[in-house]
């Protein structure tokens, strides 16, 4: 690792030997080199198989220097060993147990390179029953339970086109890599050393996301605050809530206007932003409507506000909402939201690539300290 000015990028002088394929590890040095970092992506003869999909491979290594690399050559073991030398990070993707039959796995590295931080991501993790078994995205959204959150009104469940395993394994390994590397300068003030293997499955970190919203209980929420009367009237309605979560707020949908188009409406329990929206769709005396009432009467609030709806334009009516302070979004495509002011200003860089999701960084200047100050 070189010398660097604190006013770089953080991980500059930081360079990161990337082993995996397809989109958990490479979207993770995706970010590391947003964030400074140097990325050597190794690739096998045949290829990342990212090459095969649509715009996904140049999506994800823009900037990386590829090497390709026969791993069960002696050459290609060579050449990986010059790489590993110098590296800080060493990251790889393969099911448990391939690594070290290519010589690639955690102990060939530190016997190398004892500084190194050395991170796997598997779809199981590297212990547990399934450690050996083929995984992707779908695999672990089911055995985490994200199918079933987004089940349909047949109770079938189904899981979400977005690969929510792949990409929070991908933020989980980073936020990890960038911890240890951290830890590691400490270690070195103290005259410490350590060899660290992190393990990141994808099953771990989507189980965490699914867990937390799965204690979301919009059902035992509304049903303390209603009467016993309403209670028993509403019952089987309750029971129905547990599917679609926010989804069953009459206010927390998706909306089609007059022209064609479809607007985003963000209401969750804000009682202040419910009687904005009422005023705004002309029905002000539905604004005094409290949550549990207005879950109780969700199918029909809901035809109420898709109707109104209907009678403008996705552009007008985002135009009324939004100086009514209502939360709302018009529904873009993908392409169309990299359009988007707001996004366009954030996340596509210059040459027209889109950045990796991390917070917009700024250096700010430490004041000048009083006469006779430290500044410490």
């Amino acid at each position: 690792m070189s010398e660097r000015n604190p006013s770089d990028a953080p991980l500059q002088g930081i360079v990161v030997v990337d082993l995996t394929w397809n989109l958990p590890g490479p979207y993770a040095s995706m970010a590391l080199q947003a964030l400074g970092a140097e990325v050597v992506k190794v690739e096998p003869p045949k290829g990342d198989p990212a090459r095969h999909i649509g715009g996904l491979f140049a999506a994800l290594n823009e900037g990386k220097r590829v090497v390709t690399l026969d791993l069960r050559a002696e050459d290609g073991k060579r050449e990986l060993e010059a790489l590993v030398r110098r590296a800080d990070v060493v990251l790889e993707g393969f099911r448990p147990g391939v690594a070290a039959r290519l010589g690639c796995d955690a102990a060939a590295v530190h016997a190398v390179n004892p500084d190194a931080v050395f991170c796997s991501i598997s779809a199981w993790g590297q212990e547990g029953p399934l450690r050996d078994l083929p995984g992707h995205d779908l695999n672990a959204q089911a055995l985490a339970g994200v199918c079933h959150l987004g089940r349909s009104d047949d109770e079938h469940p189904h899981g979400l086109p977005l690969p929510v395993a792949d990409l929070s394994a991908s933020m989980a390994a980073v936020a990890s890599i960038v911890a240890e590397l951290y830890a590691r300068e400490q270690r070195r003030a103290a005259g410490q050393a350590a060899a660290v293997a992190l393990d990141v499955a994808m099953v771990d970190a989507v189980v965490s996301w699914a867990h937390t919203w799965s204690r979301v209980d919009l059902a035992a929420d509304a049903a303390r605050r209603m009467p016993g009367r309403a209670r028993a009237v509403a019952g089987r309605w309750l029971q129905r809530l547990d599917r679609p979560r926010l989804h069953a707020l009459p206010h927390y949908d998706v909306f089609r206007c007059a022209d064609g188009r479809y607007l985003a409406l963000g209401l969750v329990d804000e009682q202040h932003f419910w009687r904005a929206l009422c005023e705004a769709l002309g029905a002000p005396r539905l604004g005094r409507l409290k949550m549990p009432t207005r879950l109780l009467l969700a199918p029909a609030l809901r035809r109420m506000i898709a109707l109104r709806l209907r009678t403008a334009s996705a552009e007008a009516w985002f135009e009324r909402l939004g100086r009514a302070g209502v939360p709302t979004s018009p529904v873009l495509t993908p392409d169309e939201a990299l359009r988007h002011p707001q996004i366009a200003a954030r996340m596509v860089a210059p040459s027209g690539r889109v950045r990796a999701p991390l917070a917009q960084r700024r250096v700010v200047p430490r004041p000048i300290p009083a006469d006779g100050g430290s500044g410490g």
